[in-house]
């Protein structure tokens, strides 16, 4: 794995070496507790180099392999090791299955990115407990989940991408209209999470081991529907926990 190794050392000492020139010669300040930080930079590139090494030969790997074999459920398809597998349902039934099991990765992914935990404690900190952590985490969860499913039926009927984008950001647009600027900034932040280390090289490779089991062009634009659909999501709980103080304050 040498080449995960070299990823993890690249990404963060560079970015070190840099904030160290900063603090040298432009701000002209020691660094305190340098032994400390010392310590945890350490630890950082490890983590980052065995987190590499996780994801190329563990998760990526299964997203792949569970991407390529799911299409069975609903379509013959050729595995990698040369054998010829039918259909195991009614194509209905099998199709079905095919964009629950990705709604439930995607789904699952997101709830496992640190980025999202982060964002829900900062976001119900904010809001004073009114956005409740515990609601962002499974909105967003629940909007990757349904652009995934979307972005897959994309990939198994060729669907033209915008024919799809241009409607939901459309009605991103009406929802964030409708709502108060507090709960538009935090919707409009949480597609951040889409991109976080977990979901994007699991869903990447899904939708790529998806597509070729299907014949499909190409398997991009599941994280371009996975992006939009957290946006509609968050937007869609604000407007609800809204009307459910407005409910209450009317009593």
């Amino acid at each position: 794995p040498g080449e995960e190794i070299i990823l993890g050392i690249r990404a963060i000492v560079p970015l070190v070496i840099f904030l160290l020139i900063i603090m040298k010669l432009v701000l002209k300040v020691k660094v305190p507790h340098a032994g400390t930080i010392t310590y945890g930079i350490v630890l950082a590139v490890l983590g980052m180099i065995i987190f590499n090494i996780g994801l190329t030969y563990g998760l990526a790997k299964l997203g792949g392999q569970s991407g390529g074999l799911i299409p069975a459920a609903f379509n013959t398809i050729n595995t990698p090791d040369g054998r010829i597998v039918e259909a195991l349902f009614p194509y209905g039934i099998g199709l079905t299955v095919a964009i629950v099991f990705a709604w439930v990765l995607g789904f699952g992914a997101t709830l496992a990115e640190p980025a999202l935990n982060a964002l829900g404690m900062t976001v119900e900190n904010l809001t004073q407990g009114v956005f409740k952590k515990k609601s962002l985490m499974y909105a967003v969860s629940f909007g990757v989940g349904t652009g995934i499913s979307i972005g897959i039926i994309k990939i198994i009927f060729n669907l033209p991408l915008g024919y799809l984008l241009l409607p939901a950001y459309l009605l991103a647009l009406i929802l964030t209209y409708l709502s108060n600027e507090e709960f538009v900034n935090i919707a409009w932040d949480s597609a951040g999470v889409t991109t976080g280390p977990i979901t994007v090289p699991l869903v990447l490779a899904m939708g790529l081991g998806f597509s070729d089991s299907v014949g499909s062009i190409e398997g991009f634009g599941i994280l371009s529907m996975a992006s939009i659909g957290p946006i509609i999501a968050v937007l869609s709980t604000g407007l609800w926990i809204e009307y459910k103080k407005r409910m209450i304050n009317a009593k």
